[in-house]
């Protein structure tokens, strides 16, 4: 009875001190102004679209995981509180993954190495098509803009090789099996590293970037799928703002939108609108446009982030119980 309440109290503390963090880090009349734009149809089909691109991303993963017996509804409530978290605190390296790798061995019985890796994978494979689209629309940017300035050259050239370097090494690793980790293991004197639970992810990564393997295209063509649905909300978003956008300037969009997340700030706060700005007023986009646009598109991932806040509250307060509980 004692553990109860204090679990609850400390539980009523935590989620308190988290709900204050979020208004002051949007701020409370945002977020009033965030849930009565979508009093609209306008807004009500931005906010549904916005959670249709969450679902595919936790169908993606489902994909991964290859149980299915796992709830897609169990699935979705996991993910969208794993998306929570790494919107609002992207300074904490990996905790999204973390989150969700935890919660999916505790409800669904899933063993922990296969459930890391499932997270890792996910990642992978996404930022692979994030990466495409930044590349892409950056580059039709450049197209666009003609004459872009010599620094501005250099720094997104030298970013975007950095980045292609980056990702051609992990892809190289993964088709050749060849083992990273148990190299710096080995120069660690780690023991059996054979048995160690990092090996155990990589191995279980390995055997998922198979040619042949059904899911591995299953993961690409819905992360494909999550991007389109990401250009139509873009598409929208200028659409109910009375003005038309090609489908090359909301790829552009996109992919500078990619570029702000990379920055770890909460939400990409200041930054994602700085850079949307700077997108915007360059392929001559009306800038009160830009601003209207930030708004709208932050406004639905708001919802959704607090949506998947609730339920990282609720899934982390019956984890902690059920493992305090049995002590």
């Amino acid at each position: 009875m004692i553990k109860t309440l204090l679990l609850f109290l400390l539980s009523i503390l935590f989620g308190g001190i988290i709900f204050v963090y979020v208004g002051n880090t949007f701020g409370w009349d945002f977020i009033l102004s965030s849930f009565k734009i979508f009093l609209n149809l306008e807004g009500f089909l931005i906010i549904i679209l916005s959670f249709f691109i969450a679902f595919l991303g936790a169908l993606r993963w489902k994909k991964i995981i290859g149980e299915k017996s796992i709830s897609n509804n169990e699935l979705f409530k996991i993910y969208i509180g794993g998306f929570s978290v790494m919107y609002l605190f992207p300074m904490v390296i990996l905790g999204s993954e973390f989150f969700r790798a935890s919660l999916l061995e505790h409800k669904e019985k899933i063993g922990w190495d296969k459930a890391l890796a499932s997270v890792f994978i996910e990642r992978i494979i996404e930022w692979t098509i994030n990466i495409i689209v930044i590349i892409t629309g950056v580059l039709y940017f450049f197209y666009a803009i003609q004459k872009p300035s010599q620094n501005l050259a250099i720094i997104f050239a030298v970013s975007i090789a950095i980045t292609l370097i980056i990702f051609i090494t992990i892809y190289f690793y993964i088709f050749k099996k060849k083992s990273f980790l148990r190299n710096i293991l080995l120069k660690t004197n780690k023991g059996n590293y054979e048995e160690s639970l990092a090996i155990k992810v990589e191995k279980i990564v390995f055997e998922y970037f198979d040619i042949k393997n059904i899911n591995l295209w299953k993961g690409y063509f819905l992360s494909i799928l999550k991007v389109l649905a990401m250009l139509l909300r873009i598409w929208l978003i200028i659409f109910f703002l009375n003005n038309i956008l090609g489908f090359m300037e909301s790829f552009s969009i996109l992919g500078f939108s990619f570029l702000s997340t990379l920055i770890p700030i909460p939400a990409a706060l200041g930054i994602q609108e700085l850079i949307q700005a700077f997108a915007f007023e360059n392929l001559n986009i009306n800038l009160g446009v830009s601003n209207g646009f930030s708004m709208l598109l932050r406004a639905g991932d708001v919802i959704v982030s607090i949506t998947g806040f609730v339920l990282f509250f609720k899934a982390g307060y019956d984890f902690l119980r059920n493992k305090v509980l049995q002590k």
